[in-house]
């Protein structure tokens, strides 16, 4: 059975541990909700962009061309739910990746590719789709804000080290959720060479 996290039922499991009043609905005028709900932004898309999860990838064709700079010819929108781009590539005629030079700011991609670019971007996404562990982390770091809101600072700082231990269980988990890769490039003289057929 697959358990749905949200972000208040995360916050509600912070509190509740921390001997605090679950919040029944968002903005509830709460201290305790105001003081989680600007510290969730910072703690969950920092670790989302830290950690190379499975639950945030996705893939995008950018394909409406502007003007580059930076140096670079062209320019392309990054999607609205995009973090960060981990990757960028130009697909070629016999269906091979090229790996190019490009640079990103808060907007857009700038490389030279006036024919469109595929990315590979982090999304921040719902709270549904994140692992057990992730989940975990989040919940110890919004109890070490509580922590230091009740100024017992030492324990916030341990209970942000047993956030870090999860973070690293999910990105371990979420690393084995991906393919082996070569650890080397084959040359095209070596796939030349070595062709067969």
């Amino acid at each position: 059975m697959t358990t749905q996290f949200s972000m208040l039922g995360i916050m509600n499991a912070a509190l509740i541990s921390q001997g605090f009043e679950e919040i029944l609905a968002e903005n509830d005028g709460s201290d305790e909700h105001r003081l989680l709900s600007r510290n969730w932004p910072t703690i969950v898309e920092a670790e989302l962009e830290d950690g190379l999860y499975f639950f945030t990838k996705k893939q995008a064709a950018l394909l409406t061309r502007t003007d580059g700079i930076f140096g670079y010819d062209d320019a392309y929108l990054v999607p609205a739910d995009a973090l960060h781009v981990r990757r960028l590539w130009v697909e070629e005629a016999d269906g091979s990746r090229n790996f190019i030079s490009w640079v990103q700011d808060g907007a857009r991609v700038y490389v030279d590719a006036p024919d469109g670019v595929v990315v590979e971007y982090a999304e921040a996404a719902d709270a549904s789709f994140w692992s057990a562990n992730f989940t975990r982390g989040v919940q110890l770091k919004m109890e070490a804000c509580l922590l230091r809101f009740k100024e017992e600072h030492a324990t916030a700082q341990a209970t942000d080290t047993q956030a870090e231990i999860y973070f690293q269980r999910a990105r371990t988990n979420s690393s084995k959720s991906r393919s082996a890769q070569n650890p080397y490039k084959e040359s095209r003289f070596a796939k030349a060479r070595f062709r067969r057929g």
